[in-house]
């Protein structure tokens, strides 16, 4: 999919102009021509589109506001922090995805070639359908199922299970994609992890399952979910395996197309890079270094070492040198530039900082940093990660399979546990329940240890706000004792009453957009409420 952006503005050549639509369904550079989709050419390029429409939907939206009030740990819990009405969401590209998706799939009658090699197309887009479907739930609850390409209706939001049926039903259609595997095997174009295939198709079912079991009580559901991820760690679905250690995890599967990544969005610097990361220094020049103290986001050193045992090879992987004195910057003849603790004389130091007089924590699990040169400034300018976003690993995978045994009781949850705490400290001296775990409270409540350990697991991976949903209803419901929601993440949530849950206030707050040409659309009640 190299240059899919540039190959996908050339497409657009061939594409005319879409007819008014209602709740922004319908991209304005839509493919209406139906002497479109003769053969396979045709058909990438549709593709290409779609692609490029989901990397803007999963990849460069995390949720805003609420994403980061989940993610990051250190704010000022008086704040309103994810509960703010600026906490607007806009779903269009998640259905500009669906729109894309139904294109394939509504064309393929007019294809002129051998209808076998038009299944992965149709696979493809079943599985961005599942996707769109399924983010949509998660962000906002309620959301309209739309229909066909040439219906220009007003669709009302549906109930939330409806919408998670709906991913449903094109996830299961999904898991007839081959394995990533014999996909790239058998294809004549490039693929990377973003395209679908049978063991993304299971990384999504697996997370369907747990939300349905966690969001709407259905406890069936857990059992769903262990089948899919058990079929991602026993090879099933394709070849997927854990990176040796934390180290590991940042140089390798951070970076994208490794063997324990699953599902990832595609970056380059060529292509656009990743900056949806709170960043700073090590990585981060110009206002964002610790010089010009505008770092807020972040991690205190404190909570880092409260979260990661000194043994645990996670907390000098993922968090740069917490414990040195001095840092810097040093700028390389070819460019480059590193992050070093002590320098040599004759180096041409970018930046330099007193350790012990900063109370925050530099994230340092994503390295791979572009910078650019500006004609105004002889300084590096920080431009953006050059890193694939990885959505869904076999780490996460493990954890998730843990959480659902231990939804169901079993006692098997604290095998997968154990396996990435071995791989955590690199041995089997701190398997549950340890010393720390019983210090922290955590010996008796094996589910509040999996969060945690999900927690330290997949820090800045954007997937703690929703474990918090998925384990809070379960509290809300009387299944836990741990009230995640109004203890994990800022005092605007401990506020909330059950009534504010129950009307949307975990949701984002529809945006301007979302109502436009479609007076069907609804504020959930929690939302109107606050906005009138």
């Amino acid at each position: 999919m190299r240059r899919y952006i540039y190959i996908f503005g050339l497409t657009v050549l061939f594409w005319g102009t879409s007819c008014a639509d209602f709740i922004n369904i319908q991209p304005e550079n839509a493919t209406t021509y139906s002497n479109y989709y003769k053969n396979e050419k045709e058909l990438e390029a549709v593709l290409t589109g779609l692609q490029v429409y989901l990397r803007q939907a999963v990849g460069e939206f995390t949720g805003g506001d609420i994403s980061r009030a989940g993610e990051i740990l250190d704010y000022d819990r008086s704040s309103r922090k994810g509960l703010t009405l600026s906490n607007v969401g806009t779903w269009k590209y998640y259905y500009y995805t669906i729109y894309q998706a139904n294109l394939i799939l509504e064309n393929t009658h007019r294809f002129k070639g051998d209808p076998e090699k038009l299944k992965p197309y149709i696979q493809q887009a079943y599985f961005a359908k599942a996707v769109a479907y399924f983010y949509l739930a998660m962000n906002y609850g309620q959301v309209p199922i739309t229909g066909s390409t040439i219906e220009f209706s007003k669709f009302p939001q549906s109930p939330i299970s409806s919408v998670l049926d709906e991913a449903e039903k094109w996830g299961l259609k999904a898991m007839d994609l081959p394995t990533y595997e014999d996909l790239v095997a058998t294809s004549k174009e490039s693929r990377m992890k973003q395209y679908g295939s049978k063991g993304a198709a299971a990384a999504l079912l697996a997370h369907l399952y747990a939300w349905r079991a966690g969001v709407e009580g259905k406890k069936e559901c857990w059992a769903k979910a262990e089948e899919y991820c058990t079929m991602l760690i026993e090879g099933k679905v394709g070849s997927y395996s854990l990176a040796a250690d934390p180290e590991t995890v940042c140089t390798s599967v951070m970076k994208g197309g490794s063997a324990e990544s699953i599902w990832e969005i595609y970056y380059d610097s060529q292509e656009g890079l990743r900056t949806d990361l709170p960043i700073t220094f090590p990585i981060a020049l110009g206002s964002a270094h610790p010089i010009n103290n505008q770092y807020s986001d972040g991690y205190y050193k404190s909570t880092v070492r409260m979260m990661y045992a000194p043994e645990d090879l996670r907390r000098d992987a993922y968090f740069w040198n917490i414990d040195a004195d001095s840092l810097f910057l040093i700028y390389k003849s070819n460019a480059e530039v590193y992050a070093a603790t002590e320098h040599k004389p004759g180096d041409s130091i970018v930046a330099a900082e007193d350790n012990q007089k900063l109370k925050r924590a530099f994230l340092y699990k994503f390295r791979y940093a572009h910078y650019i040169k500006l004609a105004y400034t002889p300084e590096l300018q920080f431009a953006g990660i050059n890193q694939y976003k990885v959505i869904w690993r076999l780490g996460e995978i493990y954890l998730l399979r843990a959480e659902c045994r231990a939804r169901q009781g079993k006692t098997d949850a604290v095998d997968d546990l154990n396996e990435i705490r071995r791989r955590a400290y690199g041995d089997d001296m701190h398997a549950f329940p340890n010393s720390d775990d019983v210090e922290k409270g955590l010996s008796g409540n094996i589910q509040l240890a999996i969060f945690r350990e999900r927690e330290k697991e997949l820090v800045a991976e954007y997937h703690r706000y929703f474990d918090i949903m998925r384990n809070g209803w379960c509290f809300l419901r009387g299944d836990d004792t741990h009230d995640y929601i109004r203890k994990e993440i800022s005092e605007a949530y401990d506020k909330l009453t059950d009534r504010d849950i129950q009307d949307g206030a975990l949701y984002l707050m529809l945006g301007a957009d979302c109502f436009s040409n479609n007076d069907l659309i609804r504020q959930n009640r929690y939302w109107n409420r606050r906005s009138n």
